[in-house]
């Protein structure tokens, strides 16, 4: 087994078995393999999952001991439910430990996805989110942290700063995590850059940093106090044009001994003009710790690649907003099972797409051991 592989494989195995012992037939860590391989082929539950591996069990044996066969289908929800989902996500974090080091002067984006189809016993709908980390350079997840509440995300996103080696990178985030304690995380611990939007959740300086942006931009005089940069995106029937206007002279700013790393407020003035629609413009304010505005430019252009690329794939072809499930155990580790599958996909150079990646693992042995054995995830 080539390297990934092998390191997955090694990872899986330090996962506490929360199992009782004198009942255990079928290993943990080859029961969450078979999970890994399954969803890389297509199966979206529990049972295709076991469909799967009864229908490869002979390839199977090439990597698995399999010591009392294929483990039932019962027996793989037990122990996707029995799983700490914590575990899980410190796992999938180690797995991910060298493409951290590898995302040194990237965009890592954190931002808060929602679960809306698990249901309870009672058929109530339990809605928990995930905050991740995405590397923009190489479209890989680095890491996710659950929460049962959005505001949680307040404090998740420290527990997930603790955990990614992401020196040198440039962290965004979207206004909840306007927070200085974060921007002390990013900084001091982390050693990153960050640029984090500000909203009114953060009323006072949001008011006083913009206030002071925009009457800069009205008075010609001002003009040297800041930096512009424009960019225009031609496609799909739209066209959008993106100024950016970076502040560094920000002494004045009363609170900004307070804000850790804090070198200036950007403002970016977005229009957009649709085929057949009115245009439409919107302005964005962000604080950064960067100086040039070319950096600040491109982390808010890269924010979004963790909704459009990361989270659109797991809804439209992992139907991950579908997988309704009783457990949130169950749901929470599927869900991180998934990320991992989606990295080993991306990771892969063919030209093929993600969902057709998935169906010729299904198709084609070959195909499927060029995935989960010369993946350069960890490259």
């Amino acid at each position: 087994m080539e390297r990934t592989f092998k390191r997955i494989t090694k990872i899986l195995r330090r996962i506490d078995d929360p199992r009782q012992a004198w009942k255990i037939q079928h290993n943990l860590a080859e029961i969450l393999l078979i999970c890994i391989i399954g969803i890389t082929a297509g199966a979206d539950s529990s049972y295709r999952i076991y469909l799967f591996a009864v229908n490869r069990e002979a390839w199977l044996r090439k990597y698995l001991t399999l010591r009392h066969g294929i483990p039932g289908r019962l027996t793989i929800e037990r122990v996707l439910a029995a799983i700490d989902p914590k575990a899980m996500e410190r796992a999938f974090i180690s797995i991910m430990r060298e493409a951290q080091k590898a995302s040194k002067g990237s965009v890592v984006a954190i931002d808060g996805k929602a679960f809306f189809n698990n249901r309870s016993e009672e058929g109530v709908a339990n809605i928990f989110y995930m905050v991740g980390a995405w590397c923009t350079a190489n479209g890989i997840a680095l890491g996710q942290v659950q929460v049962n509440e959005k505001s949680n995300e307040i404090t998740a996103i420290p527990e997930l700063l603790k955990y990614l080696g992401i020196k040198g990178a440039t962290v965004t985030i979207d206004a909840i995590g306007c927070q200085k304690g974060i921007v002390k995380q990013i900084i001091q611990e982390n050693k990153a850059n960050y640029v984090i939007a500000l909203k009114a959740n953060q009323l006072t300086m949001y008011t006083e940093l913009s206030t002071y942006a925009q009457d800069c931009i009205k008075d010609s005089a001002l003009s040297f106090k800041y930096s512009t940069l424009t960019t225009t995106e031609n496609g799909h029937g739209r066209i959008e044009k993106r100024k950016y206007y970076l502040f560094t002279d920000i002494a004045w700013f009363a609170d900004r001994k307070d804000w850790i790393g804090l070198a200036g407020v950007a403002m970016v003035h977005s229009t957009r003009l649709l085929r057949n629609k009115q245009p439409s413009s919107e302005t964005r304010f962000y604080i950064t710790s960067h100086t040039k505005i070319e950096c600040v430019a491109e982390a808010i252009r890269s924010h979004w690649g963790i909704e459009n690329c990361l989270h659109w794939v797991l809804d439209t072809t992992f139907r991950e907003d579908s997988a309704a499930t009783k457990n949130s155990s169950t749901a929470a580790n599927l869900a991180h099972l998934r990320r991992l599958t989606a990295n080993l996909l991306r990771s892969d150079s063919s030209s093929l797409s993600i969902p057709n990646k998935r169906y010729q693992c299904a198709l084609n042995s070959d195909f499927l051991e060029q995935i989960l054995f010369h993946s350069s995830i960890l490259s």
